[in-house]
């Protein structure tokens, strides 16, 4: 986690991830809203971490996994 990451992202990707865990989907997809909400509301996109990507890595990662 860098120092320029919100600690308000990191908690909500922190709940999308645990929802998920728990096969929560109803509350994963609003999770994902907030992550979304939030890094549209963030001023530096230039930043390399950005929690919103690492929760669409873990939805890609996980369909992936799903197939095989």
């Amino acid at each position: 986690m860098s120092s320029g990451t919100d600690p308000l992202e990191r908690a909500v990707l922190h709940a999308f991830r645990y929802a998920c865990w728990q096969e929560r989907l109803d509350i994963a997809e609003f999770m994902l809203a907030a992550l979304e909400k939030l890094d549209q509301e963030r001023a530096d996109h230039v930043s390399g971490d950005r929690p919103l990507m690492d929760a669409y890595r873990d939805l890609t990662f996980g369909l992936q996994h799903r197939k095989n």
